[in-house]
This record gives C-alpha cells, sequence and structure tokens, in this order.
C-alpha cells in the first residue's frame, strides 16, 4: 500500500502542520505493514490477554505399602481428592506447580484436568504435537500447556508440575557405613552416648572388665578403643548416666565420673546407690537403700520416701522433654529392667510439678507394655519412644499370641505413643533394617534427632533415617 502526501508549503503555520501529520500517519503505516505479513496462526510475542486462569486436577489413587508382622508387604490403595491439590499460578514466568508435594506412590501417568483460560488452551505431547485437554494427560513429567488467543495470533506457554514425593515417607532408609573398625568382639554389653561431637560406646568384656570406643561424629568409620582405668568393683555400663558432659556410671564399689569415659575417678566410695536412673533437667535420680533419691551435685542424695513394688536392676535410659500443652512442665521417663525376670521391662515417668515416680503399667491382661529383650535399646525418635532388641527375656506367652507369631531378634521394632503407656509393633514410620533379623550379638544405639547409628558386637556400623522427618 502506497499513501503519497501534498502539502502546499504556504507559510511557517502550514510547515509546523505538516510535521505533526506526518508523525501520526507513518507509525500507522508501520503497523498495517507488520499485520499483512502475518500468517494465520503464526506465534508472535503474547499478549497481556493470554492467560491461564485456573488448574485443578481430579481425583488420584495412592498405593500404600507397609510391612506386616510377619515380615511379609501388604498393599492398599486411597484416593487423593483434587480438590485439596492446591495450584500456583506464576504469571511472571509462566510456571503452574503444586507446591505441597502429593504422597509418595500416586499414579500420575493419567490425569484428568479441569482448566480455563483467556483464549484457547491445549497441552504439547512429548513430540509438540497439540492435544485436547480434556484427555487423560501423563504427568510424570512436566507437561506444557498452551494459551492462544481466539484470532490465533498470540500464545503463552506454561510449563505445569504435578509434584509427587519421590521417597516413601513411611520407610526407614539405613546404610552401612563401610570400612568402620568398630572393636569386633569385645563388647557382651554396651551403651551408646553422643557427646562432644563423638560417639562413644561404653561396655564390658567377657570378664567384665570396662572398655570405650569412640569415634568422630563426622566419621564413623574411624574407631579408636582403650580399656577404662581408675575403676574398682563390677561395673554396670548399661546403667551409665551423661550429666553436663560428663559420664557417671556405678560399680559395687561405689560412683565413679569421667569427662573422656576412659579415665575414671571415684566420686562417693560410699555411696549405697544400687543403679542410676535418670537425669531431670540437673538433677539426676538414682536407686538407693532409702528407695528414690535425687542430687544436684552426684555427692548428696536426698530420699523423696518411695519404693518401687520391684527392685530395680538397671536403668536403660532416660528421657526429659516439655509436655505438648505446656512447655514450662517437662516429663520425665526411664526404662528399667526389674531384678526379678519378668516379660516386661519398667517404665517410670514423673512431671517436674510432681515429687513422686508413677511406673507405667498395663493395665490387666494387656500384652503391650515395653518388651524386656536382651540388650535393649530404647530411643527418643520424631517425638515417640522405640524399643528394640535380642530375645526376649521371660515367657513372653501373652507377646505372641497378641501378634500372632513367635518373635524374633531384632525382627520387630516397638513404637510407644503415649509415653511409655503401650507398645506396639510398627507397621509404618521408624522401623529397623531387614539385616538385622535374626542376629544375636550385643549391640548399641544413639540418635541425634536425625539419624540413629547402631553399633554392632561383631564390628558392623549402621546408619538410619526415617523418611518422614
Amino acid at each position: 500500500m502506497l499513501l503519497f502526501l501534498s502539502f502546499e508549503m504556504k507559510n511557517s503555520n502550514l510547515t509546523t502542520m505538516r510535521r505533526i501529520a506526518v508523525s501520526l500517519i507513518c507509525p500507522l503505516i508501520g503497523a498495517l505493514l507488520m499485520t499483512s505479513c502475518l500468517r494465520d496462526g503464526e506465534i508472535t510475542e503474547p499478549s497481556s490477554a493470554v492467560a491461564l486462569l485456573s488448574f485443578e486436577i481430579k481425583d488420584l489413587k495412592t498405593k500404600h505399602t507397609v510391612q506386616k508382622d510377619d515380615g511379609t508387604d501388604s498393599t492398599y490403595t486411597t484416593i487423593v481428592s483434587g480438590k485439596t491439590v492446591a495450584f500456583t499460578i506464576d504469571q511472571t514466568n509462566h510456571l503452574v506447580y503444586n507446591a505441597d508435594s502429593i504422597a509418595f506412590g500416586t499414579d500420575v501417568a493419567k490425569v484428568l484436568v479441569n482448566v480455563t483460560a483467556d483464549g484457547g488452551i491445549c497441552y504439547l505431547k512429548p513430540d509438540g504435537e497439540p492435544a485436547s485437554v480434556e484427555d487423560s494427560i501423563d504427568f510424570t513429567s512436566p507437561v506444557t500447556f498452551r494459551v492462544t488467543s481466539y484470532d490465533t495470533r498470540f500464545a503463552r506457554d506454561y510449563k505445569v508440575s504435578l509434584n509427587v514425593h519421590q521417597v516413601d515417607p513411611q520407610k526407614t532408609e539405613w546404610r552401612e557405613i563401610v570400612g568402620a573398625n568398630f572393636p569386633k568382639g569385645l563388647f557382651v554389653e554396651q551403651k551408646a552416648f553422643i557427646a562432644d561431637d563423638r560417639m562413644v560406646v561404653l561396655g564390658v568384656d567377657n570378664e567384665g572388665n570396662l572398655h570405650t570406643a569412640w569415634a568422630p561424629m563426622s566419621d564413623l568409620s574411624a574407631w579408636t578403643s582403650a580399656q577404662c582405668s581408675g575403676i574398682d568393683g563390677k561395673s554396670d555400663a548399661m546403667s551409665a548416666m551423661l550429666v553436663e558432659d560428663v559420664f557417671y556410671l556405678t560399680t559395687d564399689a561405689g560412683l565413679y565420673r569421667s569427662e573422656d569415659a576412659v579415665s575414671w575417678s571415684v566420686v562417693d566410695a560410699s555411696a549405697s546407690l544400687s543403679c542410676l536412673l535418670a537425669v531431670e533437667n540437673d538433677m539426676a535420680w538414682a536407686m538407693t537403700a532409702d528407695g528414690f533419691a535425687s542430687s544436684l551435685d552426684m555427692m548428696t542424695w536426698t530420699s523423696i520416701g518411695q519404693w518401687p513394688k520391684e527392685d530395680v536392676s538397671t536403668s536403660v535410659a532416660s528421657f526429659t522433654y516439655p509436655l505438648r500443652t505446656n512447655e514450662d512442665i517437662k516429663r520425665t521417663l526411664f526404662v528399667a529392667i526389674p531384678e526379678a525376670v519378668d516379660t516386661c521391662a519398667q517404665v517410670w515417668s514423673k512431671l517436674s510439678t510432681e515429687k513422686d515416680w508413677v511406673e507405667v503399667e498395663p493395665v490387666g491382661d494387656n500384652a503391650y507394655g515395653c518388651p524386656n529383650l536382651e540388650h535393649l535399646v530404647v530411643i527418643r525418635y520424631a517425638d515417640n519412644l522405640y524399643a528394640f532388641g535380642g530375645q526376649c527375656v521371660g515367657e513372653r506367652k501373652k507377646f505372641e499370641d497378641a501378634f500372632g507369631k513367635k518373635y524374633v531378634p531384632f525382627s520387630t521394632c516397638f513404637e510407644s505413643l503415649d509415653h511409655g503407656v503401650t507398645w506396639k509393633p510398627t507397621s509404618k514410620g521408624f522401623s529397623l533394617n531387614k539385616e538385622f533379623k535374626g542376629r544375636t550379638d550385643s549391640f548399641s544405639a544413639a540418635t541425634d534427632g536425625e539419624f540413629v547409628w547402631v553399633m554392632w558386637g561383631d564390628g558392623d556400623v549402621w546408619s538410619g533415617r526415617w523418611n518422614g522427618l
């Protein structure tokens, strides 16, 4: 198209009008020329009016796999409501995604969607061909959705991602520490602590001698061990405690302390302590000839005038943590082995506002007490208590009736969600490595809240982490 303009220049005012006319007409000419060159359906810079306005999915199916008591896996299916999956539409970067990932095991290979857009909309197959958004769509990888203006001249592409958890949150991932030189065959009983960025294991050999093994937390394959010095009498390594970064343990010759768990010195040779029980904030508790007694300096012990129904032989673990309903009140709990052979361990609890200890006993004919197992270990992990160990001590008839099978050492992890009242085998959440099943050697375990480490008497060292964290 050609336009000719003719002006007769009479005076300066006419010249000015000519310049204004040319300045207004030239951009119009350029726009007309550009438009006339566009072919139908050609994509150019997107128009601000072209946009994806809403995105949602229809219901999905999720498969869950859990381990049954007999060690086999069982699978069941649940439905994920599409209405509960919220999507973010990032108009600046042209992204659509769900910030909260959908549960592990959800099938996203055939997904139906509801979308609205300012313009026509389709999605692009992997080969780039457009397809209807009413089809089922494979979201195992991001999918491109294209919004096109109704005159097909403008378009905008959006990358749509349907995020799904890539690890099973109900599983515990275990790995062996390759090349670990943990002292093989040294300990017949052992107990682990994390102190000063070290893993410290205290234990006795088959002659009753006390030994210590330690390794930096940064390298749990590099272990050093030494026989302890400065201790007289038979040591109870299982009831050793860590109080303000100092180790304490009892022997039949008195109470001893150590800052490195190797060189020990006597605190009180005349102390009538049968065993240490728990640490409540900065206060230690022990079993004495006068029953439960507390101390702030590990030297002077004050009895509260309370005796247990059954004598306590060894305290294997203790924990202090705030109540969920009131952080100013602390609960202290310890798990102990009774002096008389029993199928259940003892669980004792008290609040910081209380004077006396209360024994947590299963009610009536309840088989769900804390099991008394050889080399029993109890940890607090993910805000719950977990107990595991070797062979059952005593006749565990109720136990086997309750679970319908004979117990195999280290095959089951017992979980307590109610502060030690009931203990049941875990069907999901934190669980033991299947490689541990049937083992009989001594072991110890410790946790920093994220990982759980297990040190075996045969020299193996393992670390585990529950994906649910």
